[in-house]
């Protein structure tokens, strides 16, 4: 009796843990899954300004499928852990800050796809001269029976300038020109317009009719 109360058991607690394996959530793992991969894993961004506007980045995120299949993946910004981060940086303050375009992306059978980064770091003075960390997350969905979504994270370190860029104007130089340049020509038409209207009426006031 007492053998197949223990056996009983030790049924119950496979069970047990093959449920809580079936449920667990993504894990961050430090290799990359079988026909999956990212890169770069990690990079920086030095001399990034807070413009308090967005803009891109040369450095893009490619994403590898090397499955027989077509795979989707999700693409966002994630605020790492403090006891994860690089010596010498702290979590991003907003992890918004960090545009990814796009966040869904679709990639054949062992083919790649490239994801765009965009900063858009508020313009103050508090900003500057500071060093963060942010992690960016590509996980890929579950295909019909599959249970785990396996996600991989490149470490994205960034380092704003020491001083605020120049306001930028309020239209571009180009813009300005051509908005004076349009002015003074409809000014001059409808001068010319105008001179027109007065000759006209003079000479109709000049006709003689039978």
């Amino acid at each position: 009796m007492g053998d197949i109360e223990n056996w009983v058991g030790f049924a119950a607690a496979v069970a047990t843990l093959l449920m809580i394996v079936s449920t667990v959530s993504p894990t961050r793992a430090q290799e990359e899954p079988v026909g999956f991969g990212i890169s770069p894993a990690e990079f920086t961004v030095r001399d990034a300004p807070p413009m308090g506007e967005p803009y891109m980045l040369e450095r893009k995120l490619v994403v590898r499928n090397g499955d027989s299949i077509k795979r989707t993946f999700i693409i966002s910004a994630l605020p790492p852990p403090t006891e994860n981060l690089r010596e010498g940086y702290g979590p991003i303050p907003n992890e918004n800050w960090v545009v990814l375009i796009p966040q869904v992306i679709e990639v054949g059978e062992n083919s790649s796809g490239t994801v765009d980064i965009y900063l858009n770091i508020p313009r103050q003075e508090n900003l500057t001269s500071q060093r963060w960390e942010v992690w960016i997350s590509v996980r890929r969905l579950a295909e019909i029976g599959e249970v785990l979504e396996p996600e991989l994270i490149c470490r994205a370190k960034i380092e704003t300038t020491a001083e605020l860029p120049p306001p930028p104007p309020l239209l571009p130089v180009p813009a300005i020109v051509a908005l004076v340049i349009g002015i003074a020509v409809a000014a001059l038409a409808f001068g010319a317009w105008t001179r027109y209207r007065g000759r006209a009426r003079g000479r109709a006031r000049g006709r003689v009719f039978p």
